[in-house]
Formats: C-alpha cells, structure tokens, sequence
C-alpha cells in the first residue's frame, strides 16, 4: 500500500499552518534535531536554529516527565517575550515546531497543530537509526 500523502504535499500542508493568523515558520524535524521539512519562506539559517532548539526543548520536556512519571510529552509551548512556540509530537520519531508572533491565538494553533500532526503522521513518522553495533 502506498502512502496517501505525497513527499510534495508537505512543503504545501506546512505553508498552510503558516496562513494561520500570526503563523511565522514551521519545521518538521527529526528526534535529533535534523530538518525533515520547513516552511518554504522560512531560510535554511534559520530552520537549522529552530530544529535543534526545538529538538533540545522536547527532550529537556521529556526528560523531567520521565524523572516524574508523567508519561508521554504532548506539546511543549514556550512563550517568549515577543513570539510563542509550539513543539509537538508528530509521528514516530518526529516533532513539529511552530514559531509565531506574541499576538496569535494559542488555541487556534493548537487546534491546527493537532489537524496537522493527525493529517501527516504516517509521513511525519521516521524510523528509528540503526545502532552502530547492528550495521
């Protein structure tokens, strides 16, 4: 069976979150930080920052839920002075950070992060690497 959702309908699911009101960028990246997709008015400079933060801020998330056996990370959503970030969960393996300015509806968001998570998992999803003992 193939995959419903072509490697060129994420370029263009991702530039549509970024059509949300207050929307600035959006990257799908791996568990380790690599870009996976981003959003196409987003620079690569950029998207590399972002992907490794994200990647950073949801293992910290992870991490301290694990110390307190609060289960599995959801969402973690960092609210700066001028800009807000949603990373959630998006498949196996796979997150998705959403960059937005100070003056978005963080439920909107949230809502459309979640259409979007359940829309493209299965694409979203990335295998777990080989161990090195096991090449």
């Amino acid at each position: 069976m193939t995959n419903p959702t072509a490697s060129t309908d994420l370029p263009w699911m991702l530039d549509d979150l970024v059509e949300v009101p207050h929307v600035v960028s959006v990257v799908v990246l791996s568990t380790d930080g690599l870009i996976i997709q981003k959003s196409t008015f987003m620079s690569q400079d950029l998207a590399e920052i972002l992907a490794a933060g994200a990647s950073s801020m949801y293992s910290v998330a992870a991490g301290t839920g694990r110390r307190f056996e609060s289960g599995p990370v959801h969402q973690v959503v960092i609210e700066y002075g001028d800009r807000t970030l949603f990373i959630a969960a998006a498949g196996q393996n796979a997150r998705l950070a959403v960059l937005c300015e100070e003056d978005v509806d963080m439920g909107l968001v949230a809502y459309e992060v979640s259409r979007l998570v359940t829309r493209i998992g299965d694409y979203l999803g990335t295998g777990a690497r080989a161990a090195a003992h096991d090449v």
